[in-house]
């Protein structure tokens, strides 16, 4: 066999030094590079951020294709503005990508086409599908909701009238 000597097991295929100080290493340090592996598996959900989910609707009917945005109530805050879509009513935002826990603005828009063409701003040569905003501007623009993010797991649910 290739690289087999009498009375030593095999060498590996590959006869470079540091393949072999690789080798030896992960032999050696097994355990610890486990462990590793682990914490790096574990810490994504350690970021500090908490995961968020409910259900919107606008006069009981699900919103679909709209978005709703959590946005540090105090200005000049360091947390983080984040956003989801809501599609059938609902949206989720896992630990990852959520907001970090403390008060939040919360804002949902959703623009629905009304069947007419108007010309695209900036280039009047093309046209798109108008769309209207029919969230009250009391939760997007003008938004007075809002929300107390704790760790773990948190459901708003938004019934907009």
């Amino acid at each position: 066999m290739i690289g087999e000597t009498e009375g030593r097991s095999p060498r590996p295929f590959f006869p470079s030094p540091a393949f072999e100080v690789l080798s030896m290493l992960c032999r050696r340090y097994h355990h610890a590079l486990l462990a590793l592996a682990a914490a790096l598996l574990v810490l994504p959900g350690c970021s500090g951020r908490a995961a968020v989910q409910g259900s919107v609707t606008l006069n009981g009917a699900p919103v679909d294709g709209g978005v709703i945005v959590f946005a540090p109530a105090k200005g000049g805050s360091s947390q983080p503005t984040v956003s989801a879509d809501i599609v059938g009513g609902k949206y989720s935002l896992p630990a990852g990508k959520g907001p970090t826990p403390g008060s939040y603005r919360v804002s949902i828009s959703w623009k629905k086409k009304t069947g007419k063409k108007v010309d695209t701003p900036g280039d009047s040569g093309n046209q798109m599908d108008e769309a209207v905003e029919v969230i009250p501007a009391s939760y997007n623009s003008q938004s007075t909701q809002t929300a107390e993010v704790k760790s773990g797991e948190n459901t708003f649910n938004f019934d907009v009238k």
